[in-house]
């Protein structure tokens, strides 16, 4: 019954499917299976447990509506978002599109939401059976970008167990452009100088783009370290296209993620990596669609991994089945531990 409504799902609008799968998560269904969870795969970090480094992308669970389901899934993280202050339908539709042959999508949806304060009532039903994330982001009418993060930042904190500041979709005209340093500054600034002031102190995770270059990287990390940011997601999806690209969307206008993204991304993270000499938190994202794409970015200098294309392709069995062959993998190398491989390549 499970591989029948998967198919059914790649027959249908991208974002329809999406949709669809978000109502069915919602229910006591029969296609979430039991998990299992291996010692070898958990970590703690930063004073945070995660039972598998495994994480769902922010994207997939916008308003917050399926966490515990996706932490039923075998998930030992997910985030959620992104999320705006104000409700946002985002960009005109058709805006997400699937490139099969690619084994990637595009989209170009512009923080589509239902706003913060639904999303707050939605994470505070969660069982929290897992590391909870929050992904934040501004409403693209907003006359000040940096005034929406705080303000949001202020709510989601007591939520969430991390919280991420997006900063680099390609979706929101002139987001990225919060990178340039001055802008970065000024957030980073705030941001940390709030998070000092408050009685619960959250990690705080920048997510960058893979579309920048190394002096923009270095730039970044110097912000990072001087205002105590705990990470860094690498990363968001790419503006750029690859010459070899089969499918009819190819030259859709947006982001593109899933395979088309792993070299790139995992450039972006092994820079980060050796800049940082493993003592930043990193996360990677971007082309996994199996345990020997996680292992690449456990071994460039990920802690943790997140996915979320491939299971528009593979379904939500990949997890269970990365988890177990990426136990296999860590102990015929050896390591007792995951922490143990974090970074290897660069040792």
């Amino acid at each position: 019954m499970r591989r029948i409504f998967f198919n059914i799902l790649k027959t249908l609008d991208p974002e329809v499917a999406h949709n669809l799968t978000i109502n069915v998560l919602k229910l006591p269904n029969p296609f979430i299976e039991s998990n299992n969870d291996f010692p070898i795969l958990s970590n703690d970090i930063n004073g945070l447990s995660f039972k598998n480094p495994i994480g769902m992308a922010a994207g997939f669970d916008k308003n917050a509506e399926v966490i515990n389901s996706l932490f039923n899934l075998g998930f030992g993280f997910t985030e959620c978002g992104t999320v705006t202050p104000r409700p946002q339908f985002g960009n005109v539709k058709p805006r997400v599109f699937r490139l099969a042959s690619d084994k990637a999508i595009i989209n170009r949806l512009g923080f589509n939401n239902n706003g913060i304060e639904k999303f707050l009532t939605n994470m505070s039903k969660s069982n929290k059976n897992g590391v909870l994330g929050a992904n934040i982001g501004p409403n693209k009418d907003t006359e000040n970008f940096v005034d929406d993060y705080i303000n949001l930042y202020t709510k989601v904190v007591d939520y969430s167990d991390y919280v991420t500041v997006n900063v680099s979709s390609p979706n929101t005209k002139n987001l990225r452009e919060i990178q340039e340093h001055d802008t970065l500054n000024t957030l980073l600034s705030e941001l940390s100088q709030l998070r000092e002031n408050m009685k619960t102190q959250k990690k705080i995770i920048l997510k960058i783009d893979p579309d920048s270059t190394k002096q923009h990287y270095s730039m970044i990390l110097n912000l990072v370290q001087k205002y105590k940011i705990d990470g860094i997601i690498a990363t968001n999806t790419t503006i750029s296209r690859p010459q070899d690209l089969m499918d009819e969307y190819k030259d859709e206008e947006g982001g593109i993620s899933g395979q088309p993204l792993k070299e790139l991304s995992n450039k972006v993270l092994s820079f980060l990596s050796k800049e940082t000499n493993g003592e930043l938190l990193l996360i990677g994202v971007g082309g996994i669609s199996n345990a020997k794409d996680v292992y690449t970015k456990i071994k460039l200098g990920a802690s943790l991994v997140q996915l979320y294309t491939a299971l528009t392709f593979n379904g939500p069995q990949m997890i269970n089945k990365i988890k177990k062959e990426l136990s296999l993998l860590l102990q015929s190398d050896g390591y007792k531990s995951i922490s143990d491989a974090v970074g290897i390549i660069h040792s």
